[in-house]
């Protein structure tokens, strides 16, 4: 007999839950399409009315039948499951409650001690009385029952065999009134009279379930038992949790659903004093009772509607009782501590969110509690859900009479309800992540601490019951004791929980024979190990059942409000994840088996959702970054992140005597408050967590539109970057601003998304380093030097900052210091002219490594092709000039002094040769320059060769554009590896221009008559500088870099410098001869600083030695007109100190 009992209440059990999923969506489907058309309304109308008398002769007299007769199909179709639904509700209903009969008249107790028992009872019982509510609140039952029976007739030829036992329980059980208020009465009256059988067990539960409900009614108890509370006592911080402790605490809101719906069909039991203590606890916690997913009971009136007239018993045996007269204690205490009970709710929900983020904390650094500990995390992951659930039930719900207790509506809102959810979210995944652990410690207890002592416990059973007990029941206790020492993990564990149900239906009857006093330590064991045999079996599922998260997008319009909510406050951004994480377990947790239609509704309509949740967060990342960013480029101003922390310190400190001449920090400007520093930060934070929400999302994969949307924003936020990229050069003016105030801008940039790279598994620098590629990388394929000209596709950022820097070092007032390397603007009367760019705030060391620093090799290399391709245009002038001069300079042969020298003076443009002389060598100059600063950035962070290869790798397969050996020199470069192209390409340049040897032979020779330029006039040795104020010593760096450029040997090379050195000291030794002479052609020349100009280009002439220019110009006079020049500023320089 108990073995059919254990085995009819669990297939019962499971039944009544597919039943209640198929009622809930019948809720939702009431009204068929096929049955909205306005031509069967009349007819619609007609069946209703006539219901429950179903005649399909009467309805073929009625407007609308023909269309009704065409669509039969189509109408069976639809209202098929739903009529199937209320044939097996009607057949359950019977079989429940007879089943539920037989189990009152044979079980002897429920309580604690039978625990498993007593749910799959009082489980069962709540899911009958349950389905009978929602079947109530399922609208046009009538109707479409006699639209399916008409269709159904229609084509089968005949009414279908269950239609007797539909309408008998349309009848009996729904009613025919009108208001839904008195045919729920209708159904209590029903129920009550079915359940009269059930009277003695439920007072008896009633006793034994008052203790766990009355103590667990305020959350005040929580906080003073510390129930969640491990860490004050470091000696249980490592011990098991107390399994009887917790189970009560993980049903506590099951129990309170049970025992309302219990005494609610069995009101006598409310003779009991124990039963009315009970219902005032329960009653004071809810003020809607739910039945299925979002449908809610309002149970104030029924229960005030059976104070007033339920009675029972007969005066003359003097048992007459009447619930009236507790009406009061019972019920009107409560409702009147409406508001006092909405405030629990929120104490309860706030201490939850804590004890939460307590163990989510604790779980991270030490993951081995979360097996000891795990019946713990199981009741505080159920009471947390069960709060939650409770808040979307009683968001929009107030007590009866509210008018007369001034109840507050606000206290059921609760905007910081995501932070519950986000909280149980993270201790699910995070102890999830741990489920072998659990299972493993589990496996082990069960062996070494619950076997021995249920062997102890049966040990002493059997002694004393002798041969009571049957050998069959017997043999069932061995068999689960022999489970418990032998247990695999894939075991079935309901298997196991059959044969434990068999066992405490067997000890908790009457056909036992024995006192259930006597039954209750072995109850209690076999219990213990049942839990135990759960966590085992069932670690992930039960994680997953308790916290329930996925039911909550039921709650629809209240899921809205708070999706409002949380997408609208900053504080709430890192909440945003929860919202991902609800749509996501709402695969997992639904039993969307029991109804394939809703499964596929369910997902269409999550995934909508979530496309909208989804949008709005996208748009919030995208409003916040750049938010963020100016926050970041402010913070960048006032110092490093020290400097930041202790000013903002300084505000926040109880100090008020700030010295004012501190500069302006970060709350001292109403944009930013005190906290603005600590704020910004954790807006950052909340930003990650949102991105890292969608990327953990995404690898779930339960959604298509979660999946895209994470590329999506990816792509977004690039491109926000990329917009930011484009003008990291520009200022308000339209000009180029300085690289390293360009280089603070992209440094915010990444600050801004370090904050996220630290919350998400997203490298974001490939974000920067990608938009580098994109908008400083487009040049051509080929390697410079192959093909100096830059593509019509190249990025104009590039352009407009190479001609940017070509326009600054070929203009007049610039000059080159050889000692500091670098240029710089000529002062006009001493002060900065206006409108104009300073050189040397662009052209330092330091401005150069930042550019380089932004740009990456790939922008250096595309910087060079813009220089390259000018160089090319200046040296074919240059060209031009020499191809002028063809005959002077092929008559250059120093044969005498009279025609060598007349040939001299006979060239012509060499002021125009001496001028594109001067801009390509500050050109070669500057990308000398360029390529130094770059080769300092990558000797900041040189990889390995190990780590090189890996970013090729990485940038081949991110970068499609990239391919895979044709540009594999280019990806090596971007990772940090110089090019060795670069000589090459200069060598390139050169030859394409001077192709013919003719014009290779003449060329030194045209440097070696530019003395006589008109620029040399005004040229003067700087000895401050070591430079001229000319800028010609940029002449040097053009001869010393053509010459060698066009031969194809360094000896040739050093034949044409020794032609232009030997050329160049007879012209100074014959224009010097002419000034000694007071010659009035040569009187603005100045010789000293020539001799200078030839001194410094043999020292930094390589292969050459100083003795070369000793031979024609003797030492003696350069080392007397370079003394001139010194004595000449010392002598100056006193002057001026005198004065």
């Amino acid at each position: 007999m108990s073995k059919q009992r254990a085995e009819h209440l669990l297939i019962l059990n499971e039944a009544c839950k597919g039943l209640l999923v198929r009622v809930h969506w019948m809720k939702y489907t009431s009204s068929p399409p096929s049955l909205e058309s306005k031509e069967l309304a009349s007819l619609l109308k007609h069946i209703t009315r006539t219901f429950p008398k179903i005649n399909s002769q009467e309805a073929t007299q009625h407007k609308g039948y023909e269309f009704f007769e065409s669509d039969k199909e189509k109408i069976s179709s639809e209202l098929e499951d739903w009529y199937f639904t209320i044939r097996d509700v009607t057949a359950f209903n019977e079989k429940a409650i007879a089943e539920l009969a037989s189990v009152s008249s044979e079980i002897s107790t429920l309580d604690m001690n039978n625990f498993y028992l007593t749910a799959t009872f009082f489980e069962l019982l709540a899911g009958v009385v349950k389905l009978q509510i929602a079947m109530q609140m399922v609208e046009n039952k009538a109707r479409n029952i006699a639209a399916y029976i008409i269709a159904f007739e229609l084509i089968q030829g005949k009414k279908d065999d269950h239609l007797q036992h539909v309408l008998q329980y349309m009848e009996s059980v729904m009613g025919d009134q009108n208001k839904l208020e008195d045919r729920m009465w209708h159904t209590m009256l029903y129920l009550r009279e079915r359940c009269l059988p059930l009277e003695r067990i439920i007072r008896g539960a009633s006793k034994g379930l008052l203790d766990p409900i009355q103590k667990w009614s305020s959350a005040a108890s929580f906080e003073q038992k510390r129930m969640f509370s491990i860490l004050y006592d470091a000696t249980k911080i490592v011990q098991p949790s107390r399994t009887d402790r917790y189970l009560e605490l993980e049903y506590l809101n099951n129990l309170r659903e049970w025992m309302q719906y219990a005494l609610l069909v069995c009101p006598a039991a409310l003779q009991d004093d124990e039963a009315r203590r009970c219902l005032n606890k329960i009653i004071y916690n809810y003020f809607v009772t739910p039945v299925v997913r979002d449908i809610t009971f309002e149970f104030q009136k029924t229960w005030d509607k059976t104070f007033w007239e339920f009675k029972c018993g007969h005066i003359s045996q003097g048992t007459k009782f009447y619930l009236k007269q507790y009406r009061d204690v019972i019920f009107k205490d409560s409702y009147v501590k409406a508001n006092e009970c909405a405030l629990n709710h929120r104490a309860l929900r706030r201490y939850l969110q804590k004890q939460l983020r307590q163990y989510v904390c604790l779980f991270t650094e030490v993951p081995g509690l979360a097996a000891p500990k795990f019946q713990l995390v199981l009741a505080l992951i159920k009471l947390s859900s069960h709060e939650v659930h409770w808040y979307f039930q009683h968001v929009k719900a107030s007590p009866i009479k509210a008018h007369k207790i001034n109840w507050i509506k606000e206290l059921n809102t609760d905007q910081n309800i995501i932070k519950l959810i986000e909280a149980l979210c993270d201790l699910v995944q995070l102890v999830s992540k741990y489920a072998q652990l659990v299972k493993e410690y589990f496996t082990e207890y069960i062996r070494e601490i619950d076997a021995p002592k249920c062997e102890a416990e049966l040990k002493k059973f059997f002694q004393y019951t002798g041969e009571k007990i049957p050998k069959e029941h017997q043999d069932r206790m061995m068999k689960l004791l022999g489970d418990a020492r032998n247990l695999k993990q894939d075991a079935s564990f309901d298997a196991l929980k059959l044969d434990f149900l068999r066992v405490t239906c067997f000890l908790s009857s009457s056909e036992s024979g024995l006192a259930y006093a006597m039954a209750k330590p072995v109850l209690g064991v076999y219990g213990e190990m049942l839990t135990h045999f759960a966590n085992v079996l069932h670690t992930e599922q039960q994680l997953v059942d308790n916290a329930d998260i996925g039911s909550i997008i039921f709650y629809r319009e209240q899921f809205r409000d708070v999706t409002n909510w949380t997408l609208g406050r900053p504080d709430l951004y890192s909440s945003s994840m929860s919202l991902i994480h609800i749509l996501t377990y709402v695969k997992y947790t639904l039993n969307l088996k029991f109804c394939p239609d809703e499964q596929l509704w369910l997902i269409k309509y999550t995934s909508k959702y979530g496309e909208k949740i989804l949008d709005e967060i996208c748009k919030t990342v995208l409003v916040n970054f750049h938010k963020m960013r100016g926050y970041t480029k402010y913070l960048a101003e006032v110092g490093s992140l020290d400097v930041q922390v202790s000013k903002v310190l300084s505000l926040t400190s109880k100090k008020k005597n700030i010295n004012p001449q501190q500069s302006i920090v970060p709350g001292q400007e109403s944009k930013y408050g005190a906290d603005g520093y600590f704020n910004f930060q954790k807006q950052s934070q909340a930003l990650g967590l949102i991105l890292g929400a969608i990327r953990t999302t995404r690898q779930i994969q339960v959604f298509t539109v979660v999946f895209n949307t994470y590329d999506w924003l990816y792509e977004a936020l690039d491109n926000e970057v990329n917009g930011v990229m484009e003008k990291i050069f520009d200022e308000e003016d339209g000009s180029i601003s300085r690289p390293s105030k360009a280089l603070q801008r992209l440094h915010v940039l990444k600050r801004t998304l370090g904050f996220i790279e630290q919350h998400i598994p997203l490298n974001t620098s490939d974000i920067i380093r990608g938009n580098i590629l994109k908008h400083f990388t487009k040049v051509s394929s080929g390697m410079i030097g192959e093909d100096i000209k830059i593509e019509s596709k190249s990025n104009a950022v590039i352009q407009k900052i190479g001609k940017f820097y070509w326009d600054v070092i070929t203009k007049q007032n610039i000059e080159f210091s050889p000692i500091h390397l670098k240029f710089s603007s000529r002062l006009v009367h001493g002060k900065r002219p206006k409108g104009e760019p300073m050189a040397e705030d662009y052209t330092a060391h330091s401005e150069l490594k930042a550019l380089c620093s932004i740009v990456g090799p790939f922008g250096v290399k595309a910087l060079h092709s813009v220089f390259l391709s000018n160089l090319g245009n200046y040296i074919s002038e240059m060209k031009s000039v020499v191809t002028r001069n063809n005959v002077y300079l092929g008559q250059l042969d120093f044969v005498d002094l009279a025609s060598w020298w007349g040939n001299v003076v006979k060239i012509v443009g060499s002021n125009e040769f001496l001028q594109l002389g001067i801009s390509v060598g500050r050109a070669l100059q500057f990308l000398s320059m360029l390529k130094n600063a770059q080769r300092s950035v990558q000797d900041d962070g040189i990889p390995f060769v190990s780590k090189v290869v890996h970013l090729v790798m990485r940038r081949i397969e991110s970068d499609g554009k990239i391919k895979a050996g044709k540009q594999l020199c280019n990806v090596l470069i971007d990772s940090g590896i110089e090019d060795p192209h670069y000589n090459l390409g200069i060598k390139n340049v050169f030859k394409k221009v001077f192709n013919t040897s003719m014009v290779l032979s003449h060329f030194p020779k045209m440097f070696a008559c530019l003395f006589l330029s008109d620029v040399w006039k005004q040229t003067r040795f700087i000895p401050q500088t070591e430079g001229f104020n000319t800028g010609v010593e940029s002449v040097i760096t053009t001869i010393q870099t053509v010459i060698p450029a066009l031969c194809e040997t360094e000896q040739k090379s050093l034949e044409l410098l020794k032609d232009f050195v030997v050329l160049s000291a007879h012209t100074l030794l014959h224009m010097n001869s002419k000034v000694e002479a007071k010659d009035r052609d040569m009187r603005d020349y100045h010789i000293p600083s020539m001799m200078v100009f030839m001194s410094k280009f043999m020292e930094t002439c390589k292969g050459m030695s100083m003795h070369v220019l000793e031979e024609c110009l003797p030492f003696t006079l350069m080392r007397t007109k370079i003394i001139e020049i010194y004595e000449r500023v010392k002598d100056e320089t006193v002057e001026t100190k005198m004065g």
